[in-house]
């Protein structure tokens, strides 16, 4: 499990794979793994 995170608003969010869209700013493919 990675933890993804959006580089537009800061939501994180675990998972396997990167999200497709941030549920809390919508922005689309603006997510990046956070260390």
């Amino acid at each position: 499990m990675a933890t993804w995170k959006c580089t537009t608003c800061g939501y994180t969010k675990e998972g396997r794979c990167k999200p497709q869209k941030c549920p809390q700013c919508q922005s689309k493919g603006n997510f990046e793994k956070a260390e």
